[in-house]
């Protein structure tokens, strides 16, 4: 078997509530800078590390193999080559790209009040406590870092839907010709998210990515990004979120959010899914019915 699909098969293995597209962990997984540091058992791959720059996409051990020092000596090796090269630290998860944004956990790093949560089964504490115990930190300061999810089954019946208006904001899909105002939009409320917004192809109603706005007496006050099947078959998102300041406080990206997360729900899909989510937006994606399946420790460890 190719190591690519060798290097797949563990992180679905070890990793089996993880959300990524397949296509997207194979481009991933098959970087060529990537540096991959492996343990094999006869011709089976028991544990891997994948590195890219002073990034560890991939620690995986599989479970029969767990607690005998491969991990920590993957982990140890893969200092020595950062410190080599010159870096000044080693991250966890989230580089040029990630599988995870970073360690898999069951608690929170920084202690706030968030929205309930609902772990998914199986995420532990396991290996935010080995990179602990080898000296990484969180590295978000008073940050944390989730996934959310929202069992579409959940839905209530009275969710608002694309083409409503709602204290007197009218939501509806956007048009090409709204391009400027969505730019408008965005460069005051996160300019950073500009850019995402740029694809013609994102206002035909053809691809698997729509835009959302939110327009009050012909003005765009908010618009959001609307994903179909992104992540996996059956499987939707929102996010994007941007909302000008002088519309904030009146449930704008809340109610966005609850009308793109229906528009999932009608295209047939069974959950709503945003990743790589943070401290303050759970707020938001909570009221419109998300909840917390998985935290991330931001790992980072100074060399």
């Amino acid at each position: 078997m190719p190591l690519t699909d060798q290097l797949i098969e563990l992180f679905r293995t070890c990793f089996p509530t993880a959300v990524r597209n397949p296509e997207t962990a194979r481009k991933i997984l098959s970087d060529p800078e990537n540096k991959v540091l492996a343990h094999h058992a006869g011709d089976k791959l028991m544990a891997a590390l994948v590195l890219n720059g002073n990034a560890v996409y991939l620690l995986a051990v599989l479970p029969e193999y767990r607690k005998q020092g491969f991990g920590s000596a993957l982990l140890s090796e893969a200092e020595a080559i950062c410190k080599a090269a010159g870096y000044d630290a080693v991250v966890i998860g989230a580089g040029k790209e990630y599988l995870t944004p970073g360690v898999p956990t069951s608690e929170k790093e920084f202690e706030e009040t968030l929205k309930p949560h609902r772990i998914d089964p199986g995420v532990t504490t396991e290996g935010a406590d080995f990179f602990k115990k080898r000296g990484y930190v969180h590295a978000w300061g008073d940050c944390n870092c989730f996934d959310m999810r929202f069992p579409l089954e959940e839905m209530p019946e009275d969710m608002p839907g694309v083409g409503d208006m709602v204290d007197g904001i009218t939501y509806r899909w956007a048009v090409l010709d709204d391009l400027p105002g969505i730019t408008a939009c965005t460069e005051d409320a996160e300019p950073p998210f500009t850019k995402y917004y740029q694809t013609p192809a994102l206002y035909t109603g053809e691809g698997d990515q729509r835009v959302l706005v939110a327009v009050e007496n012909g003005k765009i006050i908010g618009n959001l990004m609307v994903s179909f099947e992104n992540e996996g078959a059956g499987r939707g998102s929102v996010g994007c979120t941007a909302v000008i300041h002088a519309a904030r406080g009146r449930h704008v990206g809340v109610n966005m959010t609850r009308i793109g997360t229906r528009a999932l729900k009608e295209a047939g899909l069974k959950e709503g899914f945003l990743g790589y989510t943070y401290s303050g937006l759970d707020r938001m994606y909570g009221y419109a019915g998300y909840k917390i399946c998985v935290y991330y420790m931001m790992a980072k460890k100074p060399l």
